[in-house]
C-alpha cells in the first residue's frame, strides 16, 4: 500500500564501500556521492540519511535538496523516526540529532554518560558506541554496542536500560511500522522480539542455522512476515537470508535462484509505506518479492556489496 506523497521517490539506496549509490529496479546504479565509504543508510517519508566515515548527508525530497552534507561526523549508524527525528551515531561514541531535517544537530549528551559510566562488553577490538535508534510507543530506545538497549522520555536527559533478555552486543531496533509497543533487534547471536516497548526480550532461534543476524525487514500483518540477513560468523561471514510467516516463531531458509548462501551477509530492506515489498542485496545481486517474502523476482546485477540499504518508490 503506498500513501499519497509530495515528493518524489529516490528508488534504492545502497551505502558501499564505494560511495553511495541510486539505482531504479532493473535500472542502471549511479554513484550519487563518492567521497567516502559509506556504512549505513535510512528513508522515511520524503527524507533520507546516509551516514559515511566522513559525515552524515540528508537528501530533502520535499524541498528539493538532493544529497548534501550536512553534519561532520565520522559516522556509524544513522536513523529516522516516524516523528521526523534524524540521528546519526559516531564511530567515537557520540550520537546526534535534528528536528529540521539535517539544517542544525545538537549532541545528545546523556548517551556519552551512559557509555561512559556503563560496564559494556562490545566485540573485541571495538568501542561502545550507539548502533541504532528506533522510536517506541513512549519515547525513543538506543542500542549501544555492547550495552543492549536504552530508553529515554525526557530527549536524552535521563536514561535506563531495557535489555532483560538481550544480548548486550546489539546491532540493531527496529520498531513495528504499526504496533508501537513491538519491537524486534539483531544481535550477535541472533534475532530477538519485544512486546513491551524493550523492557523485556524474547530471543527467535527456530530453524535457523546461524546466529550473527544482519538487517530486518518487518511486514505487517496478522501476523506479520519477517526477513532476515544472518550470518554464520561475525562480521557477517558466509550469509544467508530467512524468512518467517508467523512474527518471528519460526524460521525458512530462501532459496534466491539457484543461491541460499554467500561469502558475505545480505542487506534487506522494507520500503517505509508498502506492506507486501521487501528487497534483498545479496553480494552484486539484487532481489525484491511483492508478495511478503514467498516469491523473488531478479532485479539488478553486477552491484558493488552493500553494507546497508534503503529503498523509497
Amino acid at each position: 500500500m503506498i500513501s499519497k506523497r509530495v515528493y518524489e521517490p529516490i528508488g534504492i539506496v545502497l551505502a558501499t564501500d564505494e560511495g553511495l549509490l541510486t539505482l531504479e529496479p532493473g535500472g542502471t546504479p549511479e554513484i550519487v556521492v563518492d567521497e567516502s565509504a559509506f556504512t549505513d543508510v535510512d528513508y522515511y517519508d520524503g527524507i533520507g540519511i546516509a551516514g559515511s566515515l566522513d559525515g552524515a548527508w540528508i537528501h530533502n525530497g520535499r524541498s528539493g535538496r538532493l544529497w548534501h552534507k550536512s553534519l561532520n561526523e565520522a559516522i556509524g549508524s544513522v536513523a529516522i523516526t516516524p516523528s521526523g527525528a534524524l540521528f546519526a551515531g559516531t564511530i567515537d561514541g557520540k550520537l546526534f540529532t535534528s528536528g529540521n531535517q539535517g539544517d542544525d544537530w545538537s549532541e545528545i549528551e546523556g548517551v556519552k554518560h551512559v557509555i561512559r559510566h556503563g560496564r559494556f562488553s562490545p566485540p573485541a577490538g571495538e568501542k561502545p558506541r550507539p548502533v541504532s535508534v528506533a522510536e517506541a510507543k513512549e519515547g525513543i530506545l538506543i542500542g549501544i554496542l555492547g550495552g543492549g538497549s536504552w530508553h529515554t522520555r525526557d530527549n536524552g536527559d535521563s536514561w535506563l536500560r531495557r535489555s532483560d533478555g538481550l544480548d548486550p552486543k546489539i546491532h540493531k531496533i527496529y520498531a513495528h511500522p504499526t504496533q508501537r509497543d513491538r519491537l524486534f533487534a539483531t544481535a550477535s547471536s541472533g534475532i530477538y522480539r519485544s512486546e513491551d516497548e524493550g523492557y523485556s526480550w524474547i530471543q527467535s532461534l527456530g530453524g535457523l542455522d546461524r546466529s550473527f543476524a544482519g538487517s530486518l525487514a518487518v511486514l505487517p500483518g496478522a501476523p506479520d512476515s519477517l526477513v532476515l540477513s544472518i550470518a554464520r560468523h561475525a562480521p557477517g561471514d558466509i550469509g544467508a537470508v530467512f524468512r518467517s510467516a508467523n512474527g518471528g516463531v519460526s524460521w525458512s531458509r530462501l532459496m534466491l535462484e539457484s543461491e541460499d548462501e554467500w561469502e558475505h551477509i545480505p542487506c534487506v530492506t522494507r520500503p517505509w509505506d508498502w506492506e507486501d515489498l521487501v528487497f534483498i542485496a545479496a553480494e552484486d545481486k539484487l532481489y525484491a518479492s511483492h508478495d511478503r517474502g514467498r516469491n523473488w523476482l531478479k532485479l539488478n546485477t553486477g552491484l558493488p556489496l552493500a553494507n546497508a540499504m534503503s529503498a523509497s518508490l
